[in-house]
Formats: structure tokens, C-alpha cells, sequence
């Protein structure tokens, strides 16, 4: 029953997280800045904290029982690992929702799941179960060769045009928007491998034993602090390019009051989808965090494409560019289910 659970809630997670970034397009008169820097406080420290402390009954008392070195190290993990979702964020401007999350997708599979399969249970790899992941990770690393094909043709088709619908209108490189969207993934990718390190595990096991969490809710104790990692390289970023561009003021224009809500709602939206990662990994045995994350990162393909073709992403892209996206959201589906039924076969 839990092993079905996890299944369910790591795919719902996914689903929800590739619509995150949605809100952003209907975001006025503000640059890319002026959403990331708010976004930041909420998604990375105001809402994990939030959810820790309620998920984690005695939190303080968590920590207070964990090495200092664990804390340290899942800061600067996190800093490491969420340095891979702002150069991620900072593509979602050159090239859109649907083609940015997909090549995310590709290239954090292979170092979120793979790695931590051959670094922590090697002897799975050998598995009936642990070569139809294997085989399901090749899938996904074929969906990014797909992907960047559909992305040269869109290029191509549009003359460069920035259809991103995000931040302010200017030309940008296609090329420049995936080479930052793939190198966000592989750090990215390093979430998933941290969950099964010592230090997390100390963490964990102290939110259970000292923090009177559920097992289901002790990776929440561990996310807060990877996530305050995050934050504070995501912020000093945003605050960098607030300054040396001087879009301080558009958070005074008149006629943004809006924008303040689709703020609040992509934070719940991405805090809410990893949360539920976190979850969906204690429930899949001893693969959870690779398994959990191929299903939550596949589902994040899926569902931004959805989002970034619904709102116009590919309307000019041509029919050619349009089918070769689709064919790698369908290799991805079939990456998913031999992935998922992998894990199930290995327990």
C-alpha cells in the first residue's frame, strides 16, 4: 500500500511542480528579477519552515540532536543544488516552460537517479527490477536528445523569438536557454542524491526518534535546511540583478498589486510538489529518493509541456518542431512506467 502511495504522491508531485512557473506569465511590468527575488523567500525559506514546523512536532529539539556539521552540509548542498534552479529559472526566459522543464527532466536523471542507485545499492543494478530502471534512465537521457532537437527546430521556425511569455521582451538565444536549462538539471539532480547521505540520514533519523515525526514527514526537517541553502544563493542573485538593473522601482508601479498573488501562489506550488517528493521517497523502499525522483521529474515534463503549450509557448514553433516535443514527452511516459515498475519488481 505504501510502495502504491509513493508511487502516486511522487507523480502528483511532479504534476504540480511543472506548473510552478506558470503564474510568472501573467506577471505585469516586472523583469524576471522582481518575481525571483519574492519567490525566493516564499518557495525557500518562508514555506518549508512552515511546513517542517508542523510536520516535525518538536523541530528544535530535531536539531539540537544532529551533528552541526549535518546542518552545514545540507546548506551547502542545497546552495549547490538550488544554484541548479536558478540557472534553470533564468532559462524559463530564453526558452519557455515546456522546452526548459523537459531538458531540466533529461539531464537530472541521470545524476538524480542513476548516481544514487550505483553509489548506495549497487546490487540492484543486476536486479530484473534494477535494469528496467536502468533501461527507464536511458529513455530519459534519449527524451533530452529529443528534446534539444524540438528546441533547435522551434529556433529555427521563430527566427529566435522570445515566446516565454516571461520577463521582458527581448531576443534571446535558444541555444544559450538549453545549454542553461541542462546544467541546471545535472545540479539539480544533486537533491535527489543527498537524501541518501549520511548526513541527511542523521537528520532524518533525529526528526523521528527526537522530533516525534512520522517517517513520512521526517524528510521535511531535512528540506528546510537544503532549501535555506538554496535560498540564500538564489536571493543574493536576485538582489544583484535587482540593483545593477534598477528594477527596484517596479515594485512601486501602480497596476502590480497582482502580481504579488501569483507570487504567493507559484511558492505554494513549488514548496507544496517538493514536499511531497520528500514524502513519496519513504515510501519506496530502498530506491525511494532515484525512484521518486525519476517519477517526480517525468511528471514535471509532462505537465509544464501541458501548461507551455496551453498558453502559446509553440504556437509559431511549426508542425515538425511541435511533433518532435511530443515524441519525447512520450519517451518519457514509457521511461516513467519501466522505472516505476522496476521498483515495484525489487520491493
Amino acid at each position: 500500500m505504501d510502495l502504491t502511495l509513493g508511487i502516486v504522491i511522487a507523480i502528483l508531485a511532479g504534476a504540480i511542480n511543472g506548473s510552478f512557473a506558470l503564474p510568472m506569465k501573467a506577471v505585469k511590468k516586472w523583469s524576471w528579477e522582481n518575481i525571483w527575488f519574492p519567490f525566493c523567500f516564499l518557495s525557500m525559506l518562508v514555506f518549508p519552515w512552515l511546513i517542517a514546523n508542523k510536520n516535525v512536532p518538536q523541530l528544535m529539539n530535531t536539531y539540537s540532536n544532529v551533528p552541526v556539521g549535518s546542518i552545514v552540509t545540507a546548506i551547502l548542498w542545497g546552495a549547490a543544488a538550488y544554484f541548479g534552479s536558478l540557472i534553470h529559472g533564468i532559462s524559463l526566459t530564453y526558452i519557455g516552460t515546456a522546452l526548459s522543464f523537459a531538458l531540466l527532466v533529461g539531464s537530472m536523471s541521470i545524476v538524480g537517479v542513476f548516481l544514487p542507485m550505483l553509489i548506495f545499492n549497487p546490487e540492484t543494478l543486476s536486479m530484473s527490477g534494477g535494469k528496467l530502471i536502468i533501461v527507464g534512465i536511458i529513455a530519459l537521457a534519449i527524451a533530452l536528445v529529443v528534446f534539444i532537437r524540438a528546441g533547435k527546430l522551434k529556433d529555427i521556425a521563430t527566427g529566435g523569438e522570445n515566446t516565454s511569455g516571461i520577463g521582458d521582451k527581448v531576443k534571446k538565444s535558444a541555444v544559450t536557454g538549453m545549454i542553461l536549462a541542462i546544467c541546471g538539471g545535472v545540479l539539480s539532480g544533486f537533491l535527489s542524491l543527498g537524501l541518501k547521505m549520511p548526513w541527511a540520514k542523521s537528520i532524518s533519523d533525529s526528526a523521528v526518534v527526537n522530533g516525534l515525526a512520522d517517517p513520512s514527514n521526517a524528510t521535511n526537517a531535512i528540506l528546510a535546511f537544503v532549501l535555506t541553502g538554496g535560498f540564500i544563493v538564489n536571493v543574493i542573485y536576485s538582489y544583484w540583478l535587482l540593483s545593477k538593473n534598477k528594477t527596484w522601482s517596479r515594485y512601486k508601479e501602480k497596476g502590480v498589486g497582482a502580481n504579488w498573488l501569483l507570487i504567493i501562489v507559484m511558492g505554494m506550488i513549488y514548496s507544496g510538489s517538493v514536499i511531497l517528493w520528500g514524502m513519496s521517497t519513504s515510501m519506496l523502499g530502498k530506491l525511494g529518493p532515484s525512484v521518486g525522483w525519476a517519477l517526480f521529474i517525468g511528471m514535471i515534463a509532462i505537465g509544464s509541456n501541458i501548461g507551455g503549450f496551453a498558453t502559446g509557448e509553440w504556437k509559431n514553433a511549426g508542425s515538425k518542431a511541435i511533433k518532435t516535443m511530443l515524441t519525447g514527452v512520450g519517451i518519457i511516459v514509457v521511461g516513467m512506467i519501466l522505472i516505476g515498475y522496476g521498483n515495484y519488481l525489487i520491493g
